[in-house]
């Protein structure tokens, strides 16, 4: 796996420096060997990539925070395809999916799982989400509850799960305190802002990646840049707040019956005390802070991460 990530990360990095490639939001490469597709799902064309087939394995969906895209799980992707059969999404008003409807509220992104998982015809997946994709997975193991066979949530907010957080930008690390603020990518702005975003200068968006994230795999950061230029949503007050809405997580964590793990990034003292009592509620879980991460703590401490989840997952 690792000749393959290097040789991977050659050609991101090769066609990064050679000026006579135009680098738009559809010219995106992926690993060797992967594909992708569309599904039907929910009323809208949803987008998902699938990595290095793994035929008999048990199958792993994962779903994006905000403002990212299926492929922004490929580090960790990569260390887990020769023993699950993955699958990313790109959610609605992220990547190639469609954008946000008029009718969306905070069931859509639920139910949008909910029909990806049956239109693949997906027997028991494992669920996992990062950010609000820990937030839509949780509510999917809650009102599910048949559905998976596992769900891992990635720095969910669970402290206070009765309210509706303001959502974190992925690709905006906020553990260690002591960091100086950054510039986080916009969510819920004018169209004309969310628009300028998308025509930043590609070259720009991994410099600021970089800066921003200096822990981060080159992989990571080129494939957050990406997602910032594909971003597509909402762009009414009405759609953000049906996105927003899929964040009421309210008493989810607790109806979760099948095996879940959450993992958060690292906190004070009284944050991570707060975290670990409110995890109390869960049947058949566990919640593991992650040492020196912040909230996309799949990429800062990404062998970490993996060491925690296959833990988890071989314990199936």
């Amino acid at each position: 796996m690792k000749l393959q990530a290097k040789k991977f990360l050659s050609i991101l990095m090769l066609s990064m420096l050679i000026p006579t490639i135009a680098v738009n939001a559809q010219s995106v490469k992926f690993p060797e060997g992967w594909t992708d597709g569309y599904a039907y799902v929910n009323g809208i064309r949803s987008h998902y990539y699938h990595a290095k087939p793994a035929p008999g394995k048990p199958v792993m969906v994962m779903v994006h925070g905000y403002t990212d895209i299926g492929l922004s799980w490929a580090t960790l992707t990569l260390k887990l395809q020769d023993a699950y059969d993955i699958y990313m999404i790109d959610t609605r008003g992220h990547g190639l999916t469609d954008p946000p409807t008029a009718t969306d509220n905070g069931e859509t992104m639920i139910k949008d799982v909910v029909d990806f998982v049956k239109f693949m015809k997906f027997e028991k997946p494992i669920l996992m989400g990062h950010s609000m994709g820990a937030a839509t997975v949780m509510r999917v193991g809650a009102q599910y509850p048949d559905l998976a066979k596992a769900i891992i949530m990635l720095d969910p907010s669970v402290a206070n799960r009765a309210l509706s957080p303001a959502p974190q930008a992925a690709g905006a690390s906020a553990a260690p305190a002591s960091q100086t603020p950054v510039r986080k990518p916009s969510m819920f702005k004018s169209p004309d802002t969310l628009v300028a975003q998308n025509n930043t200068p590609f070259e720009e968006v991994v410099a600021r990646g970089k800066r921003q994230n200096p822990m981060w795999d080159d992989v990571d950061v080129y494939y957050w840049a990406f997602s910032k230029k594909q971003y597509h949503g909402p762009y009414t007050p009405e759609q953000a707040q049906a996105m927003t809405g899929t964040m009421s997580t309210a008493d989810a964590l607790a109806k979760i019956k099948v095996p879940s793990l959450i993992l958060k990034a690292d906190a004070k003292p009284e944050v991570r005390k707060a975290n670990e009592e409110a995890a109390r509620v869960m049947q058949n879980g566990k919640l593991i802070h992650i040492d020196g991460a912040g909230h996309n703590l799949h990429h800062d401490k990404l062998a970490k991460t993996v060491e925690v989840l296959n833990a988890f997952l071989t314990s199936l």
